[in-house]
């Protein structure tokens, strides 16, 4: 289907992506781009692939000068509107589609400003929970280690020390999505610059970055540390390999985890494994650990702290904080949640066959 609207021909190729752009009856998803893109940003856009090609490849296939699409491939570029990367078989710079989330909308850390901010939550109210329901969910989590059963084996996809140590560049930023709400005039109460990024294999890769500050891995493993002692949940893409960044949320600003937490039943729309445990024998019923969930999910009806599994997503948060370390995640099986897949293009493949989207087009 196509349209002679740039706009709403790119919120149709973003909804095509396996990770969805779902439409909203008042328009806001085409007020958005609009305010991220001018048009011919817009028609170039919806042109593009999400493996990417070089300059000279966009233009011979869409039949243009690269004198005249080369300039405006790096003018998206530097607004954070298209992905790119230099690609030794290529020797050339790719440039490439991009999601909406994880991905453009994370890219306006520095453009963003209350306007934008305003229409983003307009847009998270109506019509981002259709993109936090569907199978398999973008976000996995990540628990506390300290939180962790120490007979608990765990695998190192669900450990976020592990995924940190084993890279070779580190780089942190301010959450996009607390400056949103701040720019809403409701400022978060967590630290706000605690989004890491992380490379496996390139050293120096943030040096050059206008958007994430480098970092080392000793400061990056102290962020982590920070964070979980501040109460925020850890968060990473719902996959086994490939990841490249740890996102410290909370259910006030962060747009999936208030998508998620805004449900009955949260557990069911986020990938976890795990569960909050209580030892009914220390348990003194202090209530230290109550204000630490931000899903609701623990109380005290009585003397001992009780957990509501559809609502726990075992972050360990809680854990951490208990004076008589009454409180530890334990595994728990999940059958209707099968592994989280494998990579990136296993999870787009099974997130396109869930949400009934065919993206091979895009390729």
């Amino acid at each position: 289907m196509t349209t002679s609207n740039p706009y709403e021909e790119l919120a149709l190729i973003l909804d095509t992506i396996p990770n969805g752009y779902p439409a909203v009856e008042d328009g806001t998803h085409i007020k958005i781009l609009e305010w991220i893109f001018t048009p011919e940003e817009a028609e170039l856009t919806s042109k593009l692939k999400l493996s990417g090609e070089t300059a000279a490849e966009v233009a011979r296939r869409l039949n243009r000068s690269i004198d005249e699409v080369e300039p405006l491939l790096d003018t998206m570029l530097s607004k954070g509107q298209i992905n790119s990367w230099l690609s030794k078989s290529a020797g050339a710079r790719k440039y490439g589609l991009m999601p909406f989330v994880v991905g453009i909308y994370e890219e306006q850390l520095n453009r963003m400003d209350e306007k934008f901010a305003q229409l983003l939550e307009s847009y998270f109210r109506q019509g981002f929970k259709k993109a936090v329901t569907t199978e398999p969910v973008i976000f996995q989590i990540l628990p506390v280690n300290k939180s962790i059963s120490t007979e608990l084996e765990i695998h190192p996809y669900q450990k976020a020390e592990h995924m940190l140590e084993s890279a070779s560049s580190w780089g942190v930023r301010e959450c996009i999505c607390k400056k949103q709400k701040e720019l809403l005039g409701e400022p978060c109460s967590y630290p706000t610059t605690v989004c890491l990024a992380f490379v496996p294999k390139a050293e120096n890769y943030f040096d050059d970055s206008e958007i994430t500050k480098a970092i080392t891995k000793e400061e990056a493993l102290k962020l982590l540390k920070e964070a979980e002692d501040a109460g925020l949940v850890h968060c990473t893409y719902n996959v086994q390999a490939g990841h490249t960044y740890i996102c410290n949320c909370c259910t006030c600003c962060c747009g999936i985890l208030r998508g998620v937490e805004s449900l009955d039943k949260p557990r069911e729309f986020i990938k976890t494994d795990f569960v909050m445990s209580v030892n009914a024998d220390l348990c003194t019923g202090c209530e230290t650990c109550l204000d630490r969930c931000q899903f609701g999910a623990l109380s005290i009806p009585e003397d001992v702290t009780v957990v509501d599994e559809t609502r726990c997503i075992g972050c360990g948060v809680c854990a951490i904080v208990c004076p008589e370390s009454a409180l530890e995640i334990v595994r728990t099986e999940t059958p209707e949640k099968p592994p989280s897949p494998e990579n990136q293009m296993d999870w787009m493949t099974q997130r396109a066959m869930g949400r009934g989207v065919d993206p091979s087009d895009l390729l």
